[in-house]
């Protein structure tokens, strides 16, 4: 028996190594829409057809549909699909509550190593703790541990950043924005300040508002994983504003003397 378009549409989703409800997210389908059809090996409508093919134009509509010719169009590799136009994708996992609404997912400090190399494996995603917050819609958001103080004063160590998932790297990586960047070759955490130099010369510059110790990196964006823009910091160790006026009124009083001694030494014969 000839297998159906819904059977090479699985083989998509392995080949782009995507939960299927982050398959449909790309494609713009309802939820279960695939999940469902996968189940009951039912026929595709062409508009799902169609969705599917304008989020992933490199397969061949031919065998999509009749399962007869090469799989991708002009015989490039999914794996090697990413281009210096397209960088970034839908994130790999997504996960869900029960009114079908997305997660936000705790990355902590203690899981990072592994998030690096389970992000985009569901079974370890859907071990760390999930967590839905007020005014973070219309996206997907993940949160993440900050860890050391390559970016104090402005993240203390062990504070939190939400993130919201950015799609396209090269049109969206704002200037001395700070995001989460998903890589192995980050050597001092996960959150940087960026410079997006990615159409220009194909590199990224991360930056830490802690300069003095921490030094700028660039990265190529094959090395890049995922990247989250910062919309929201949580920090539970509220700092003491006495703290700093205090050395500012100490400053201060030192400079008023410095002057009065100045101002008496020009006096003196």
């Amino acid at each position: 028996m000839d297998s159906k378009p819904i059977e090479r549409v699985q083989e998509i989703i392995l080949d782009e190594r995507l939960s299927i409800s982050a398959f449909e997210k790309a494609c713009g389908l309802s939820n279960n829409s695939i999940q469902t059809a996968i189940k009951r090996k039912s026929n595709l409508k062409d508009e799902t057809i169609n969705s599917i093919l304008n989020a992933f134009p490199r397969y061949n509509p031919t065998w999509i549909l009749t399962g007869k010719g090469s799989k991708l169009v002009d015989n490039v590799l999914a794996s090697d699909s990413k281009n210096h136009n397209n960088y970034g994708s839908t994130p790999v996992v997504i996960t869900v509550d029960s009114h079908n609404e997305d997660n936000i997912v705790l990355v902590p400090m203690k899981a990072q190593a592994g998030y690096i190399k389970g992000w985009s494996n569901p079974n370890f995603i859907k071990k760390l703790p999930t967590f839905r917050m007020p005014g973070l819609n219309n996206g997907v958001f993940r949160m993440f541990e900050v860890s050391g103080n390559s970016m104090f004063p402005t993240l203390p160590d062990r504070s939190y950043v939400v993130g919201s998932f950015v799609e396209n790297w090269v049109k969206d990586i704002k200037d001395n924005r700070l995001y989460v960047i998903v890589s192995n070759k980050v050597e001092d955490g996960l959150v940087k300040r960026c410079i997006n130099k990615i159409e220009k010369y194909n590199n990224l510059i991360c930056k830490s508002d802690n300069r003095r110790e921490y030094p700028t990196q660039s990265l190529h964006p094959d090395d890049i994983l995922e990247v989250w823009e910062v919309k929201l910091h949580l920090n539970f160790n509220i700092p003491d504003p006495a703290d700093i006026y205090d050395r500012v009124n100490d400053l201060e009083g030192e400079v008023i003397s410095l002057k009065e001694i100045v101002k008496k030494a020009k006096l003196l014969p």
